[in-house]
């Protein structure tokens, strides 16, 4: 940290915290991700490892790029770009205005950002708001790959416990442990909803009154429209019931803006279209085009703390369940939300080795 004078404290979570720093030869200002280090046995934690190794993978103007990686005493520094705010405070902020080219351009920005990590094999797994940081200047850039996951084998099975529960696809909340890019894709369709809304479009409670909210905006699931979901291991029947249609749900969005929408919150994930193919649609080619960036509105502008806000809870740092530790699937099983680790003793010594391991190029996969 000898390059770096360290500002405010941005967000901390169980495994890590992230800072605002400036580094003292170049006036830069980043963002340090301080992680936590286990023991001399344990090492970095195996998710940290993961992050960091894809990060340096995608190369993409829409993803938050890893400057550096060093150690420092008992943690290991994650120095990334830094930008002034993040998507869910330009839509909570009353005074700015986001017409349909607004929306338009920063769907365009987040599809490209997705095409690019599935380009790469890779799953981002959280896809929120505030986890597409923005800045004055019209730069957005998807962040946080805490749970980001490599997939693509097809007897890997993978943890349905991801994602923020609003922004949670239909049969990860019935419990399944095979998928792929469509699980971003809906995700990614909750946060257009949003931008169209001004307001989260699917706030649950629970994972079960989730499951409600979503079949009362898109129907119930059916043997026409989702073929083999009573297969899924946590399904549970619901009353059938007829929704409202999404013109009266999105009363100002144009009718293409609405057609993509519905393939990409489609029930059934074969339906929903690929990153790359949703950034083929009518949508982003019809009029009105999309906001160029530079003229795009101006987020808050938060000098105290940009990431979190004033009066927000600090940014969560998440991870998934250990390597090894996948949730089970069980019909009887309460559908619970994503299982948080706790933070081990750490050794400079053990942060040392992980980061010079992190330098090498070629560094391997971690296994989970």
């Amino acid at each position: 940290m000898d390059n770096y004078d360290k500002g405010v404290l941005l967000g901390r979570g169980t495994f890590a915290s992230v800072f605002k720093a400036t580094h003292k030869e170049t006036g830069k200002v980043v963002a340090i991700k301080k992680i936590d280090v286990g023991g001399s046995k344990e090492g970095i934690n195996v998710t940290s490892l993961r992050e960091i190794k894809l990060l340096r993978e995608i190369k993409s103007p829409y993803v938050v790029e890893l400057l550096d990686v060093f150690p420092h005493k008992r943690k290991v520094n994650m120095v990334m770009e830094f930008l002034d705010s993040d998507l869910e405070a330009l839509i909570k902020a009353k005074g700015v205005l986001l017409s349909p080219s607004d929306v338009k351009a920063y769907m365009q920005m987040l599809l490209k950002a997705l095409a690019d990590c599935h380009a790469h094999w890779v799953l981002h797994r959280d896809v929120k708001p505030n986890n597409m940081l923005i800045s004055r200047d019209g730069s957005f850039k998807l962040a946080d790959f805490g749970l980001a996951r490599i997939y693509g084998s097809p007897d890997r099975q993978l943890t349905p416990q991801v994602f923020a529960r609003w922004y949670r696809a239909p049969e990860l909340l019935f419990g399944s442990q095979s998928y792929g890019a469509s699980i971003d894709i809906w995700a990614a369709g909750c946060v257009f909803a949003e931008l169209l809304l001004r307001k989260p479009w699917l706030p649950g409670m629970t994972d079960i009154d989730q499951l409600g909210k979503i079949f009362q905006a898109l129907g119930t699931p059916t043997k026409d429209n989702w073929p083999g979901v009573e297969a899924l291991p946590n399904y549970v029947p619901f009353q059938p019931v007829t929704p409202l249609p999404l013109r009266q749900q999105f009363p100002g969005a144009a009718d293409d803006a609405l057609e993509l929408l519905a393939r990409m919150v489609a029930l059934d994930p074969n339906r929903r279209p690929s990153a790359a193919e949703a950034l083929r649609h009518p949508y982003f080619s019809s009029a009105p085009p999309p906001t160029p960036p530079e003229r795009l509105p101006k987020p808050p502008l938060r000098e105290d703390n940009p990431l979190a806000g004033p009066a927000a809870p600090a940014l969560k740092v998440s991870r998934p369940p250990p390597a090894g530790g996948e949730v089970p699937s069980s019909k009887r099983a309460k559908l619970a939300g994503t299982p948080v680790g706790a933070a081990a003793a750490a050794s400079p010594a053990a942060a040392s080795a992980a980061a010079a391991a992190l330098r090498a190029a070629g560094t391997a996969s971690p296994a989970g």
